[in-house]
């Protein structure tokens, strides 16, 4: 039977037999001209224009430049830019590797193309990946071709251009690392980063399927470091033709997230730190944004007296009266000069500058202070000068001198405008220093109670750790027994079963809740108490011995140290 919109033209096909045969001959002219070369067939396809990086290449430009002028792209060069959410998502899947959902949002993508009247431009330099050194992926841009890939199929009607910016692989890496540095915490040198990545033949390896499957659609533009170079117009010159600069306001506007030169070393010093993953965080977040706190207005601070004039009790014991001796001296005054900075100083200048001294450690005793600032440079080299003005004033209020309350004075400013850095950068010994001194110089009863439970835990803690590690034993040794096996050495202490206890949690719970009542004082404990959580400690093994014995009783099952099964936050 011949179908009747063949009997209503002319053509003439008699039988069944030459229907078929005239429809075999159709397919295999359809498919001829299937197989024409890309150029016959897609002349007048539309083209979607991907600008897919890398990073640190002039991206963040380029897609501001592109969003603010989309009504000049489209009016005069038809050229319709693409800023919609899905972009986002497209990537983040792309990113998990999560090719199905990637492919749905492509879709969404391709439909958004469709209804332009002309060509279509996004930029997103996630198309490639994400920056090298975010994750453990060793290799940079490891999924390139296969992100590329996916988006081609999604785009079955449509020419899909990449372009693709090559920039020197040492310009690239150094400025790659200064953008990484500001997030993860496992680099603190380039030469890290740069040993970390497989770099050998950079772009050649990552670019090699992509040239080979894609060309000529797969195009490559130069990335040039000079300072009249505008990744904006080598971007659009290339799409659209034009030999001259664009009239798009702003073209050659550059855009640079990536920290200073000054603010790198900084950086590199809090990952390197063992601070907090918050303090370091904080500090980061703090440096890149140049935080400003007003100067602290010296006559809100009531300082106390020192040194303390305590008077010997009648209750106490003969055989405390060395102890006592030693209590009683502990400020005699000392004739001392003033090295210290103005009080009324700009703190903020000494963030970007490292301490600078000798790998020798000084001779001569800390008792003269000029001999003292020399051992503190020592101690504090290759960290801020905001750390080593620190120890500088504690230095001067472990001392009863004509400049105390000048030092104070610094004391205060330093934790009440430059916080963030030196929770971020300061070793931990100094952290105990710093309660000492809110012990001794705190303005206020709370800033003094938050001092001494700070002072008192971190030292018996410290003074424990270091038995323990006398006595040969790792410190995230898990507990053999869930039982004491020994006679107790202290007459009339308790002793207690593992897990069996709220004892831990108690003593963090109430320095918590003091270290609340004063934010200069309380934040010092809080990153105390974060790089406890996180150390190996009589807190630690206690859990970790916990779950490993499968410890569960009833009364005291929610008695973790930080009352959170670390299991949650390890």
């Amino acid at each position: 039977m011949v179908p009747s919109d063949c009997r209503d033209n002319a053509l003439e096909v008699p039988t069944l037999l030459g229907w078929n045969i005239f429809q075999y001959w159709l397919y295999g002219a359809i498919k001829a001209i299937g197989s024409l070369p890309r150029t016959d067939v897609q002349e007048k396809m539309k083209t979607v224009h991907f600008h897919i990086g890398p990073h640190k290449t002039g991206s963040t430009a380029i897609q501001n430049v592109i969003r603010d002028n989309s009504e000049i792209l489209e009016q005069k060069y038809n050229l319709f830019p693409m800023d919609d959410p899905v972009i986002g998502e497209i990537t983040k899947f792309l990113r998990k590797g999560d090719r199905i959902s990637a492919t749905g949002g492509l879709n969404q993508l391709a439909d958004l193309c469709r209804s332009r009247q002309g060509d279509c431009l996004v930029s997103s330099e996630d198309f490639c990946g994400e920056l090298p050194g975010r994750s453990r992926r060793r290799k940079p841009y490891p999924k390139l071709f296969e992100n590329l890939n996916t988006i081609s199929k999604a785009f079955p009607d449509i020419k899909c251009k990449f372009y693709f910016f090559v920039r020197t692989p040492a310009d690239w890496l150094r400025s790659s690392y200064a953008q990484i540095i500001k997030y993860p915490t496992r680099f603190s040198s380039m030469e890290e980063y740069v040993e970390f990545l497989h770099t050998a033949d950079l772009w050649d390896e990552t670019l090699r399927k992509p040239r080979e499957k894609l060309n000529p659609d797969f195009i490559e533009i130069r990335y040039e470091e000079n300072a009249d170079y505008s990744s904006v117009n080598a971007l659009l010159r290339t799409i659209l033709g034009y030999e001259k600069n664009l009239e798009i306001p702003n073209a050659n506007r550059r855009h640079n997230r990536s920290p200073s030169a000054e603010i790198v070393p900084i950086l590199e010093v809090i990952n390197r730190s063992g601070a907090s993953s918050d303090a370091q965080q904080l500090a980061k977040r703090w440096l890149q944004t140049c935080e400003v706190v007003p100067l602290t207005d010296a006559s809100e601070l009531k300082f106390p007296q020192w040194p303390v004039k305590a008077k010997k009790p009648g209750w106490l014991s003969p055989k405390f009266d060395e102890l006592w001796e030693r209590a009683s001296t502990r400020g005699d005054y000392q004739e001392q000069p003033n090295i210290l900075p103005d009080p009324f100083c700009d703190l903020s200048k000494f963030r970007t500058q490292l301490v600078d001294a000798p790998e020798e450690f000084p001779k001569g005793g800390r008792a003269d202070m000029k001999n003292q600032e020399r051992i503190l440079r020592y101690r504090f080299r290759g960290l801020p000068e905001t750390c080593y003005f620190l120890g500088l004033t504690i230095s001067y209020l472990r001392r009863d001198t004509a400049y105390t309350e000048h030092a104070a004075y610094l004391f205060q400013r330093l934790w009440n405008e430059e916080y963030a850095l030196l929770l971020g950068s300061l070793p931990t010994r100094w952290l105990i220093s710093t309660f000492q001194t809110f012990l001794d110089h705190g303005v206020n009863e709370n800033q003094r109670r938050i001092g001494a439970a700070g002072y008192f835990l971190s030292n018996i803690l410290k003074a424990y750790e270091a038995e323990r590690a006398l006595d040969g034993l790792q410190p995230d040794r898990i507990y053999p027994s869930v039982t004491p096996t020994t006679k107790s050495g202290y007459v009339g202490m308790d002793r207690f079963k593992l897990g069996g206890t709220d004892l831990l949690l108690n003593t963090n719970a109430l320095l918590l809740e003091l270290a609340s009542q004063d934010d200069r004082a309380g934040r010092v404990v809080q990153e105390f108490m974060l790089r406890t959580m996180a150390a190996n400690s009589v807190f630690s093994r206690m859990d970790q011995s916990r779950i490993k014995h499968s410890i569960d009783n009833p009364q005291f099952s929610n008695c973790w140290s930080f009352f959170k099964d670390p299991r949650q936050y390890s």
